[in-house]
């Protein structure tokens, strides 16, 4: 018999950004195991997208209220649905209670900050209820298991998957000409610039860059990606780092991105506070190094010295030497990062799935 699954998510097909991906990812990988999904999200599109086989995606809904009434009434009139997966956890309390209205196992994803942070007293009940969490990263999963009552073999880890496209290679000529960076060597961050993500240690590294161009004249910093803390950290950087030593890209298209890992030789981004830090594993799969920083889930991203170093981007010194030691060393080993492809990653959430489901059919048999 097929496994039904109702989803609903915040965004999936229509939107960017790593929770889109990774539920992208996820059901991707549970339909080519034969499962049948419904996605209902918050936000996002389809217009234009041929969906994979086994995947149909509802228009979205923006309002909080119609979104939790239209989930009650798929779960209700479109069903049976052996799960109902809940891709972010401020959806966990509708997610539980269509699941509770259906009969269906429920499945709750976290990523990071998004367990960290927030505990109201209705979110904690609705996460103790899953029969099911996945986390992306041991780090957010020991975090969650401080705060919930929850046993320790119903929380699984998940990480993250690296997109097969990221592999080795040299960067195009009309990117390096476009951006005319220089001898180098170019560090590169990726990500959005946000206001409420000054973690990711972009102020730690301009302070380090003075230092840094005393051996290295020509390095330069390049920081690709948009938001509304841009302006702040440009400020910050020529406060820091003087006017030549950062480069602001703004937002890189995906056609760019490859080409934009090829081209630098250290990746560079300190944050202390990732849930995975998926822009690490595809530095890797590219052969870039990576420094990152201490603290969530940076850990499984950059597992060992064939990546690269977590450091404490507040101690300078050793971001300094953190960097320069990383140079020295070349490029990574891509094969560090193969059990983060795709291929691992749908293999493990079919067998989450299978479980579930099992479980499920096991109780009603036993009524």
């Amino acid at each position: 018999m097929t496994a039904r699954m109702l989803a609903l998510v915040s965004d999936c097909y229509g939107m960017g950004g790593g929770i889109a991906r990774y539920n992208q990812d996820l059901v991707e990988g549970l339909a080519e195991g034969g499962a049948q999904i419904l996605v209902l999200p918050r936000h996002g599109r389809t217009d234009g997208i041929v969906l994979p086989a086994g995947i149909r995606q509802e228009p979205p809904v923006f309002n909080r209220l119609w979104y939790s009434l239209k989930s009650l009434w798929i779960g209700w009139r479109q069903g049976p649905f052996d799960v109902v997966f809940c891709g972010h956890v401020y959806m966990a309390p509708i997610a539980w209670a269509v699941a509770r209205l259906i009969g269906a196992h429920y499945w709750l994803q976290t990523h990071g900050t998004d367990v960290w942070e927030q505990r109201p007293a209705l979110r904690r009940r609705a996460i103790e209820a899953a029969d099911l969490v996945t986390a992306v990263s041991r780090g957010t999963r020991h975090i969650l298991l401080g705060w919930v009552d929850l046993p320790p073999d119903r929380v699984r880890v998940i990480p993250d998957t690296v997109q097969d496209r990221f592999v080795p290679g040299s960067p195009p000529k009309a990117l390096r000409d476009r951006l005319a960076f220089g001898p180098g060597p170019i560090l590169l961050a990726v990500g959005r610039l946000s206001a409420s993500e000054r973690y990711k240690g972009h102020e730690q590294v301009f302070s380090a860059l003075p230092v840094l161009r005393e051996k290295f004249p020509t390095l330069v910093y390049a920081v690709a990606g948009g938001g509304d803390d841009r302006a702040y950290l440009e400020q910050r950087a020529r406060v820091l780092a003087g006017d030549s030593a950062v480069r602001f890209l703004g937002f890189v298209p995906d056609e760019d991105l490859l080409g934009l890992y090829h081209l630098a030789d250290l990746y560079v981004m300190p944050s202390t506070q990732e849930g995975f830090g998926i822009v690490y594993l595809e530095a890797a799969a590219c052969g870039l190094r990576v420094v990152g920083g201490v603290g969530g889930g940076s850990a499984d991203a950059v597992p060992d010295e064939r990546v690269g170093v977590l450091v404490d981007p507040s101690d300078r010194a050793t971001l300094v030497a953190a960097i320069a030691g990383q140079l020295a060393l070349g490029k990574a080993d891509p094969a560090a990062v193969e059990p983060y492809r795709r291929t691992h990653f749908a293999a493990a959430a079919r067998r989450l799935l299978a479980r579930l489901v099992d479980q499920r059919r096991r109780m009603r048999g036993a009524e």
